[in-house]
Formats: C-alpha cells, sequence, structure tokens
C-alpha cells in the first residue's frame, strides 16, 4: 500500500511540476479541456498500474479521455450528483488505510513533504477521482445500459454456439484459501510496555527527553529527538492528539497507546491552533519472532496437507478468515481472468486440483487451493452465471459504442493535432 501511496504522489507531484514548466491544450471537449499535463498523467497512471502495453497509442488514450469527458458532461446535464458526503467517506477510509501502513505518522506526513503536497491536496486528488468516476458508472448504470436484459433462451443459444469457445477461453476453477493473521505475541506487547516504562522512569529521573528519544525511540523521528513538527488537531490519530493537546510547553505524558504502539510525549511550542510536539516510540507491532512463528504453523499446515488431508477440514479448523472458514476456505468459482489481483500469478502457477506453497503478503500467511471442475457435470448448469455475463457484457459494449458515436454529434469536440504530435515526440524521445 506504501509503495502505491507513493506512486500517487509521484502522479500527482510529477504532473503538477510538468503543468508548470510547459503545459498547453492538447483537445477541447465542449466546454472542457484537456491539458498535455492531463494526459501525461493519464499514460503514467496506466503504466503504473500495468494497464499499458505496446499496442496501445497516446492518440488511444486520449480519445478514451475524450469520451470520458463527454460522459461527465451529459451525466452533470441530466443532473446526476453522486453521494459527496460517500465519497468524502470513501476518501477518508482510503488515507487510514494508507497512514496504517507506515510505521508512524510522522513518517507519512514526511512523505507528503518530499513531494511538495499537503494532505488536502491528497484527500482533493482521491475527491475529484472518485466523483468523476460515480458520475462516470452512474450515467452508463442509469441511461446507457439500464435497459440491457437477457433472456434464458439468449443464453441457451450463445453458450450452444460458443460451447467450445467458452469451456476453453473461461476454464471455470474453484478456489480455496486458509489464511492467518501475524499480530503481535502478549509477549511482544509486555516487553513493550516494560521497555517504555523504563522510559518513562528515565525521563521522571531527570534524564533529557530528547537523548532518551534518540537512543530508544523506534520512530524515524527519534533521529532527531523525537521531533514531529508542527501540526493541528487531526492530523494524529486520536489518542495521540488527545494527549498531546493536553499538555503544557515542557510538560511531558504519561504512557500513550495507540495502534502503532506506546508512546511518551513532550510539547516543544504552541501556536494558535498548531502544537510542536516531540515523543519517544516503542513498537507494538508484530516482531520477527510473531513472524517466525506464524510462518512454521503454516507450513506445518502445509505439510499436513501434502500427507493427504482434506484442505477443507483444515481450513475450517485453522483458518482466521471468518467468511471462508466456515465453507471450507471455499472463495468461489473463477476463470483465469478472474482470480484475486493480489495473487492471481501464484494462483495461475498451481497445478490444477492442488494448492500453493505459503504465501506472505504484508501481515499474512495463505495457502491456496485450486481445483478444477469436474469436467461429467452438467457444464451449462457450471457456465450460464458466465455466459449471461459475456451476453450482457457483448450487448454493453456495443450499446455504449452506438451510444457514445450518437453523442459526440451533440458536442464540439477539437483536437490540435500539432499539439498531439509534438506531445507524442517528446513521449518517443523519453522511451
Amino acid at each position: 500500500m506504501k509503495k502505491l501511496f507513493i506512486s500517487i504522489i509521484i502522479i500527482v507531484s510529477i504532473c503538477s511540476l510538468f503543468a508548470k514548466k510547459s503545459d498547453y491544450i492538447i483537445a477541447k471537449v465542449a466546454k472542457d479541456i484537456i491539458m498535455k499535463s492531463d494526459l501525461q498523467r493519464q499514460i503514467f497512471q496506466m503504466k503504473n498500474a500495468n494497464m499499458w502495453n505496446d499496442e496501445m497509442t497516446v492518440a488511444d488514450v486520449l480519445e478514451d479521455m475524450i469520451v470520458g469527458k463527454i460522459i461527465l458532461a451529459r451525466a452533470k446535464e441530466v443532473g446526476i450528483k453522486p453521494d459527496e458526503n460517500k465519497i468524502r467517506n470513501i476518501v477518508d477510509t482510503q488515507i487510514k488505510n494508507i497512514k496504517a501502513k507506515y510505521p508512524d505518522e510522522s513518517t507519512f506526513y514526511s512523505d507528503l513533504r518530499q513531494a511538495n503536497m499537503t494532505e488536502s491536496d491528497l484527500k482533493q486528488y482521491y475527491f475529484d477521482t472518485i466523483n468523476e468516476q460515480q458520475l462516470q458508472n452512474q450515467l452508463v448504470q442509469t441511461h446507457i445500459n439500464k435497459n440491457i436484459q437477457v433472456s434464458d433462451k439468449e443464453v441457451e443459444s450463445y453458450y450452444s454456439e460458443h460451447k467450445d469457445e467458452i469451456i476453453n477461453q473461461y476454464k471455470v476453477y474453484k478456489i480455496s484459501l486458509l489464511l492467518r493473521n501475524v499480530s503481535a505475541s502478549k509477549e511482544t506487547i509486555d516487553n513493550a510496555f516494560a521497555e517504555i516504562t523504563k522510559v518513562k522512569n528515565r525521563l521522571k529521573a531527570g534524564e533529557d527527553f530528547k537523548t532518551v528519544a534518540k537512543e530508544i525511540s523506534q520512530c524515524p523521528s527519534g533521529q532527531s529527538g523525537g521531533d514531529l513538527g508542527w501540526f493541528s488537531r487531526g492530523m494524529m490519530v486520536k489518542e495521540f492528539e488527545n494527549a498531546a493537546f493536553k499538555l503544557n510547553i515542557g510538560e511531558i505524558s504519561d504512557i500513550v497507546k495507540t495502534d502503532f504502539g506506546y508512546h511518551i510525549i513532550q510539547l516543544d511550542d504552541k501556536k494558535g491552533n498548531e502544537i510542536r510536539a516531540s515523543h519517544i516510540l516503542i513498537l507494538t507491532t508484530p516482531n520477527e519472532d510473531d513472524f517466525e512463528r506464524e510462518n512454521e504453523f503454516m507450513e506445518g499446515i502445509y505439510n499436513r496437507l501434502n500427507s493427504g488431508e482434506d484442505f477443507a477440514e483444515l481450513a475450517r479448523e485453522y483458518s482466521q478468515d471468518k467468511e471462508t472458514s466456515m465453507n471450507g476456505g471455499f472463495l468461489g468459482n473463477f476463470t483465469e481472468q478472474e482470480f484475486p489481483e493480489l495473487f492471481r500469478e501464484e494462483i495461475a502457477q498451481i497445478e490444477d486440483n492442488s494448492f500453493s506453497l505459503v504465501i506472505q503478503h504484508d501481515n499474512t500467511f495463505y495457502i491456496f487451493q485450486k481445483s478444477e471442475l469436474n469436467n461429467e457435470q452438467d457444464f451449462f448448469t457450471t457456465y450460464k452465471e458466465l455466459t449471461q455475463r459475456i451476453l450482457i457484457n457483448k450487448k454493453q459494449n456495443e450499446n455504449a459504442k452506438n451510444w457514445i458515436e450518437q453523442v459526440k454529434k451533440e458536442y464540439y469536440i477539437h483536437i490540435f493535432e500539432d499539439r498531439l504530435n509534438e506531445f507524442i515526440e517528446e513521449i518517443n524521445r523519453t522511451n
């Protein structure tokens, strides 16, 4: 997640810098415009998300952006209004999830400062992006594809005509999983509390806060004596913020517990609604022993699977995923194209009717099972829903294409070909 977040910062900050240096209009669409920096950002995002391939051209990307602007314009014309409060909640959750991947909030804000951004800038970027997506999605759902239906007869007929193609291209697998989360053991948490208690006693005995922070703190800010800089309410986790804002200048807090660990805070200065504080942090996140303990446990389950024990029974007994464990770890039936994106490669590499090695991602260990559906089953029953989706998608694409071609005639569209060619030359020079 942190890698994704840094990529977003790069996208926003690079394109902001790009805009300041040599930006210009590449296309006009109705009352809107597409700048060189907009096109640059879109290409950067696509490459960053592995959505770019050698067959794509800059002109194709621009055409998609023009279509997006048209859909956006029509959505506003017909009065579609996304729920802004819902979008803000989505944004707040996204920012919270990003922060949670950092060892502490000071590192999060340090990355923002390096990108010459504020948290408000990042929130606004997310808000604008999600708002546009929801406007477009709601128009497509309510005005373009609202009347698309397929009958059982159409599904049966399409399946009958394309049976071999569907089965070969969309082979369906039953995917199951067994997962275990790595959490800090009671011993790890107790040791952290014992450590922060020693720190508290040293400070009570008169030792210098910043000297102790440099020696003990497990936060990157420890290198600068625990200094977190200036911040206002809403910028730190609630428990930390409440304790910090109650302090007087020079006062040292009691031990404060947050999701990051145990803190001791010193208020360094106060100015209006902002304060400057330092802290000493002892982390309560899982340590190497916790990871090793859970890894050994999962390796033991893997060995039991190799010995012939039933995956479903082991998943029911040991998996910590509440949604799937009660069903023997059953995650769903998927085609290769539909495998969970995060583990698509690992699942694809599993031999049919077998299971993966132990896979670690962040603080979780996984074992996946991939089972080929019995070829003797009634394939139409198995593939009916998939065939229905294929047919609906086919109709939606045809409907959307016709709608877009018709609506494009109603809007003013002008592409500055010379500027587009100049931009393409710049792209080619940098590749």
